[in-house]
């Protein structure tokens, strides 16, 4: 073998070790921790609508859904499918201004990632 089949070896082995650490960083802790941001930022959406709040509320519902987008595996199952469709009415609610509306059913999206966890 010539040195530049070992180097384009050696680069392939190392660039192949890279992308299973990678991957291997996916792992229950991750999930969980974005599982729990989800609910934070549901919270937090639904406790800024309540306070009339329709821009906090709009912005913590866009952060929901994108810790949301991390979670795999059976964590993102049918029941959190649904609360996060639920959390679209909400969010459809905030964004005609009826942040009341907005705030009881970010509550009851909230209580049902409470029951999933």
């Amino acid at each position: 073998m010539n040195m530049k089949n070992i180097t384009i070896s050696l680069s392939a082995l190392l660039m192949a070790g890279a992308l299973g650490g990678a991957i291997a960083a996916e792992s229950a802790t991750g999930v969980n921790e974005h599982f729990d941001l989800t609910v934070k930022s549901v919270q937090s959406a639904q406790a800024a609508a309540a306070s009339g709040d329709k821009a906090g509320c709009l912005e913590n519902i866009k952060a929901a859904k994108q810790h949301y987008k991390e979670i795999t595996g059976a964590s993102a199952g049918k029941p959190l499918q649904d609360a996060l469709k639920k959390m679209r009415t909400g969010q459809e609610a905030c964004e005609a201004g009826d942040t009341a509306k907005g705030a009881g059913i970010l509550s009851e999206v909230a209580g049902d990632l409470q029951k999933i966890r």
